[in-house]
């Protein structure tokens, strides 16, 4: 097949036909599949080693300091590079960093000193990941096709991860989390290998003349401004889109309210709903089946609204269903069924809050900026994200999870406020 890419209609079917995304969208693919067993059996694994709500919460923001303190500058490095090696060599290295904790887990060794160094080591990594995963889209799609292309790579990573999210469970239960984990460093390790073998387009057709890169290209300011120059650059051209800058301090917010569920889900399985690993597998993996069904739909009708109103609907659904996770508690049966069916409405609404920036931020970025600018705008969003782990895990010492989880959700829900007469969100086409 030819390695350039002809713009066509849009649709899962055109997508398909362009041999390098679909390669890039496998190489994402295995490693969401590890990731999704990894999560449930690491969360286990913590809980088990700790026993405290509170470490719990210290240890989840611990793993987005990296990000909100070197996200930026990993961005303008990601610029300067081929993206293609830095998602190599990231994944290569998130790998081995996962296999020594399932070693040190096997040999009864691991402490809780080695989580936070392991933690913010893969969290370095990922800061370099996230900004050449980004940078790539565009280099493998016309920029028509982006909204369907992230629908659809989202959606393909869901299934993977819901998959392996159904798995960890029953692995746990009969390999173990040692072994469990220890998958997921293999997987990481086969997705740095599909990878590499990904050949990006030497041009693609953008509105973007600047679009036009090679895979082994670098960003020819590099030669001429420094990497701080550079920096200043994303902070210049966020500043001059005023809606990229609205919506990241809106999803900032959106990431502190979620933080006492991304935190306590595993209590909340243990205590609340009397559940064990299979029933954190369960709530997670119907989270990410609602994503999985959101995504689709998106692939396939989402061109057809404002993305302004997606946004707005994905935030309201999100937080609604957030809070409708606190009923188990006051019920005396079918308490896994329903948080299992919040959970699902749950994960349908990110998508639609989260798919139509990420579109939105490739159209307007041009590319040698995207990882620098996706990188300043993902600490952004997850700026708060340190203070609310440490918040949700100190008040879950004094405050019962159901009351948690009702009134985080509400104040999310009604976090669309702030957007709802704004002007320039309105003008998101």
């Amino acid at each position: 097949m030819s390695e350039g890419i002809v713009v066509r209609k849009q649709g899962i079917g055109e997508l398909l036909l362009i041999r390098p995304y679909v390669q890039f969208m496998l190489g994402k693919v295995i490693a969401r599949f590890g990731d999704s067993i990894d999560s449930i059996a690491y969360s286990w694994m913590v809980y088990m080693l700790t026993g405290s709500k509170l470490l719990m919460g210290t240890l989840l923001a611990v793993n987005f300091l990296p990000n909100i303190l070197l996200g930026l500058f990993a961005g303008a490095l990601v610029d300067r590079m081929s993206p293609k090696k830095v998602i190599v060599l990231t994944n290569a290295g998130r790998g081995l960093l996962v296999g020594i904790t399932a070693l040190l887990f096997s040999l009864g060794q691991l402490q809780v000193w080695h989580l936070f160094v392991v933690t913010i080591l893969i969290s370095l990594l990922e800061c370099f990941t996230s900004p050449a995963e980004v940078s790539s889209v565009p280099r493998l799609l016309p920029q028509s096709m982006l909204l369907s292309g992230n629908a659809m790579s989202s959606s393909a990573s869901r299934v993977a991860e819901l998959a392996g999210l159904a798995l960890a469970g029953a692995l746990i239960a009969t390999a173990g989390i040692a072994w469990t984990i220890f998958i997921d460093a293999v997987l990481f390790a086969l997705s740095a290998i599909c990878m590499s073998r990904v050949v990006y387009p030497t041009n693609t057709s953008s509105t973007h003349e600047n679009r036009a890169i090679h895979d082994d290209s670098v960003n020819p300011s590099a030669n001429t401004k420094s990497i701080f120059a550079e920096m200043m650059d994303a902070f210049l051209f966020v500043r001059k889109h005023v809606l990229l800058l609205i919506v990241s301090i809106l999803f900032a917010f959106v990431n502190f309210c979620l933080m006492p569920f991304n935190v306590l889900r595993t209590p909340y399985v243990m205590e609340t709903l009397q559940a064990g690993a299979g029933g954190l597998s369960l709530l997670s993996g119907l989270m990410v089946g609602g994503m999985v069904l959101s995504g689709l739909w998106m692939s396939h009708a989402g061109a057809n609204y404002r993305k302004s109103m997606l946004v707005i609907s994905g935030i309201v659904m999100l937080g609604l269903s957030y809070a409708l996770t606190a009923l188990p508690a006051y019920m005396s049966d079918f308490q896994l069924p329903t948080a299992a069916a919040c959970c699902l409405l749950m994960g349908f609404g990110i998508p639609l809050a989260t798919t139509p920036l990420a579109s939105y931020l490739m159209e307007v970025t041009p590319s040698e900026m995207l990882g620098r600018v996706s990188a300043l705008q993902s600490m952004l969003c997850l700026s708060v994200v340190p203070l609310g782990g440490l918040a949700a895990g100190a008040l879950a010492e004094w405050i019962a999870l159901p009351v948690l989880f009702i009134v985080f959700g509400l104040l999310l829900a009604l976090s669309v406020i702030m957007i709802l007469f704004s002007k320039n969100f309105r003008q998101m086409s």
